[in-house]
């Protein structure tokens, strides 16, 4: 009987990865925790209809922004191959940030016109980026086996943070309205700060292959 092959889903063991492939996969956790833990999501539509605008408007806005989202795809693709997957990461958490904000200094309906919009491009530039920077850290350090099970670790900790998180959203919104989108935007912020410490440059002032994005010396 020939030897059956392990499933690529099979749990790999973990006494095999060495201290830079735990820091790739301990970033990518943190990165996904606080880029889409978006306080503001169950409560969007109450906000805006506190802040005067109609179903019509509200709704008009969701639509351009799972269009711009679809559209924005490509270029933001064009872009990674182009300035590297860390640098899309760092600029989808800066956009994202002004984005959080935009509700905060701007309720109107342009205002949240576009806070979506700047949704849409933020999210569109990180929608591969951080799988492409996770598998290639952990294929330079030997460790691809372990990618789905980092992958799906990653996602798994975003879905418990937002079930642990999004209960506290209305007791925060009694002492100030506009604290979902001020958390939102700190934990894109703290993944902008973050992000220039991961992939050192090098002489000519480019930043280095993709399997050091989440990698540090």
């Amino acid at each position: 009987m020939s030897r059956r092959t392990p499933a690529p889903w099979r749990r790999a063991p973990q006494e095999d990865l060495t201290p830079a492939a735990r820091r790739v996969i301990r970033l990518n956790n943190g990165f996904q925790l606080l880029f889409n833990l978006l306080w503001w999501m169950p409560v969007f539509y109450a906000y805006q209809r506190d802040a005067g605008l109609s179903d019509g408007q509200i709704f008009g806005i969701q639509s351009i922004y799972y269009v711009a989202f679809c559209l924005f795809e490509i270029p933001t693709g064009l872009a990674a191959d182009r300035i590297g997957a860390r640098n899309c990461l760092w600029a989808g958490a800066v956009v994202m940030t002004a984005a959080n904000l935009m509700p905060v200094f701007s309720p109107s309906c342009t205002g949240f016109l576009l806070h979506f919009l700047a949704i849409a491009a933020g999210r569109s530039l990180t929608s591969g980026a951080a799988s492409a920077c996770l598998y290639d850290g952990l294929r330079a350090e030997a460790a691809d086996a372990h990618y789905l099970r980092a992958e799906g670790t990653a996602r798994s900790l975003g879905l418990v943070a937002k079930v642990v998180c999004w209960p506290l959203v209305g007791p925060l919104m009694a002492l100030a309205p506009q604290t979902p989108y001020v958390l939102s935007a700190a934990g894109s912020l703290g993944c902008a700060l973050a992000l220039p410490r991961l992939a050192p440059r090098d002489a000519s002032g480019a930043t280095r292959g993709a399997a050091n994005e989440w990698r540090t010396k």
